[in-house]
């Protein structure tokens, strides 16, 4: 893994972008210390070509006091600084000093690093007839986000309305340009032990990439399975191509 901080550039003037983006758009003034409004900017700048996450940090005396770009290699960091500065002026109307980015190069299986930090908060889940409806909550740092999902009332559909309630919490938790979406989740008894299981298929311009993840059902089964989802997207399993 590579990490570059603070690059040495000249940053008068509208930088160059080195990638083909679509600066039409009009800015606009953003509160970063909305959580909607600084989600729709880190959103803007993981539209950027190689940029895999974003993470940014509102400040009081300037805009932004930090932020974290995830990149494949196949950019180099101080030309994602540059198009990120370029991006956020003419899209988000914020002038960033290239002093407070950090760009932080990832390889092909080293995807959604910020998983780790992502902590499950509650699962609710509602029975109606013979439908069922998951309410799950993240939280990451000191933002919340919830998602939820529907299915039917049985043992199965449990499963995976709570497993794709908690990737849709998890999406509007982390910008990220990768499209998540829920291959099977089940519980299983391993041992005389029963395991939530759950395999994510996690797919970009690039390719797809399979992940798995467990946890022990000690707790109440969908804590379990939640649990499950965040632990896949820091698990490869298989990639692509690979």
């Amino acid at each position: 893994m590579d990490v570059f901080r603070n690059p040495d550039l000249v940053t008068e003037g509208t930088a160059e972008l080195g990638a083909e983006i679509d600066l039409s758009a009009e800015p606009g003034r953003s509160d970063l210390h909305d959580p909607s409004q600084r989600r729709r900017v880190e959103q803007q700048v993981t539209s950027i070509p190689g940029v895999l996450a974003v993470r940014l940090v509102p400040g009081f005396d300037r805009e932004v006091d930090e932020l974290h770009v995830v990149t494949s290699p196949e950019r180099g960091p101080k030309a994602t600084v540059r198009d990120v500065q370029t991006v956020l002026l003419a899209r988000c109307g914020v002038n960033i000093d290239h002093r407070v980015i950090s760009v932080v190069q990832l390889d092909e299986r080293q995807l959604l690093p910020a998983a780790g930090r992502v902590r499950l908060l509650q699962v609710a889940t509602v029975q109606s007839g013979k439908g069922l409806s998951a309410e799950v909550a993240l939280a990451f740092d000191d933002e919340e986000a919830r998602g939820s999902a529907e299915g039917a009332a049985t043992s199965a559909g449990y499963v995976r309305s709570v497993a794709r309630a908690t990737l849709a919490a998890f999406n509007e938790l982390i910008a990220t340009d990768l499209t998540l979406e829920l291959r099977d989740a089940a519980i299983v008894a391993v041992g005389g032990q029963e395991l939530a299981v759950a395999v994510i298929e996690l797919r970009d311009a690039r390719g797809e990439e399979l992940r798995s993840g467990t946890a022990l059902v000690k707790e109440p089964a969908a804590d379990a399975i939640a649990r499950s989802v965040l632990a896949a997207l820091n698990r490869t399993v298989e990639t692509s191509g690979a």
